[in-house]
């Protein structure tokens, strides 16, 4: 059980640690809404791992071939929702200069518990994601069979993941308090950027697969 202890908390930090789209978005909402939206940021996307981790040990080679068949529509649809965000985080700057008016940003108004659950959708589109969670589906195939490990492999993936993303959004928090107004608008202008690199190029390796 230790072993698959030690495995999980591997597998969460390898999908949490590599900087991707969804760790930009939590660390610009660190920045933007402090610490309390950071960390609502940090859980939603971790709660995604822990749900795909807990489908990929239970149903395993079925939830390959279901995601499989969808898996290119889903990586359109998240490319253009990615693209469609970093617009309007670009606008959004032309529009507020200060730190109180990023503050009132649509992307980050409203309570905790909606930004929580905003991530959950955000993070559950990310083909990164599934696809991690596709590759665990395939290479762990008897790791459910043993309640125990699949518990406890679970537990590690869940909490390796939550420890890092609440690392980026307290990570982001600190940074909007620390660096000086113009950091943080050159910090949120070339997130925004990013986010758009990102969505362009997931829409595009997913339309190129099927041309």
């Amino acid at each position: 059980m230790f072993d698959a202890l030690l495995a999980g908390i591997f597998a969460g930090y390898a999908i949490a640690v590599p900087v991707g789209v969804i760790a930009v978005l939590i660390i610009e909402t660190g920045m933007m809404g402090g610490l309390r939206r950071g960390f609502a940021a940090g859980a939603g996307a971790a709660t995604v791992d822990l749900l795909f981790c807990s489908l990929a040990l239970v149903v395993g080679g079925l939830l390959n071939q279901l995601l499989a068949v969808a898996l290119v529509p889903l990586q359109v649809l998240s490319g253009g929702i990615l693209i469609s965000i970093g617009v309007r985080g670009l606008l959004s700057l032309r529009a507020s200069s200060t730190r109180a008016d990023a503050a009132t940003d649509p992307r980050v108004r409203g309570s905790a518990r909606e930004l929580y659950l905003r991530f959950i959708a955000l993070t559950a589109i990310n083909p990164a994601t599934i696809l991690y969670f596709l590759a665990l589906a395939i290479g762990l195939p008897g790791l459910g069979s043993d309640p125990l490990n699949a518990v406890a492999f679970t537990f590690g993936a869940a909490g390796a993941s939550l420890s890092w993303q609440l690392l980026l959004g307290g990570i982001g928090a600190a940074a909007g308090r620390i660096l000086p107004e113009r950091a943080v608008t050159a910090t949120r202008i070339v997130g925004q950027m990013l986010i758009i690199g990102f969505g362009t190029s997931i829409a595009a390796t997913a339309l190129r697969s099927v041309a």
